[in-house]
């Protein structure tokens, strides 16, 4: 599994809406699927329950993202009402750095400790890249919303089933 997959999705929990938490540990993408929604989680239950509590406390902008095979991560859509969209993001930009620490397989560390410390209220900036060109997007982690917290453990877990039946 490359790194940047367990770097991007982790991040992705705080941005996704209503996709499937994954990324933690004993969490990887599927085989032959480039959207991390579509994650194939080997930790336990318990485990998953844990991660996903742990990241609705540090915040939500409203991303759902799809990752390459070759890392890179593009907004599929914006949440309606997210404060993603009140600060301007757009589906097809490309992540490129958060808080100014590139989001590639060498800064898995920065980007662990990076976003241990993110909570609710605190602004996260995003470099992007849109129509060739980078430019900067400031957006200030919100609660995520009971309904997008509820499809996101609901979809996650079906997922778990899933694996646990194969």
């Amino acid at each position: 599994m490359k790194r940047l997959a367990k770097v991007a999705l982790p991040v992705a929990a705080l941005l996704l809406a209503g996709s499937a938490f994954a990324g933690g540990k004993g969490c990887e993408k599927a085989e032959g699927t480039k959207n991390v929604a579509h994650a194939k989680c080997t930790a336990a239950a318990e485990e998953c329950r844990k991660m996903m509590a742990e990241s609705r406390s540090r915040g939500w902008i409203g991303l759902k993202i799809d990752q390459s095979e070759d890392g890179v991560l593009t907004v599929l859509s914006v949440h309606a009402g997210s404060p993603a969209q009140a600060a301007g993001f757009e589906a097809g930009d490309v992540l490129v750095a958060m808080n100014g620490i590139a989001l590639d397989e060498g800064n898995h560390g920065k980007l662990e400790a990076a976003k241990s410390g993110l909570r609710i209220g605190d602004t996260v900036t995003y470099t992007i890249r849109r129509a060739g060109a980078e430019r900067s997007i400031a957006a200030r982690l919100a609660p995520m919303p009971d309904e997008v917290y509820t499809a996101m453990v609901d979809e996650h877990m079906k997922e778990h089933a899933a694996v646990a039946s194969r």
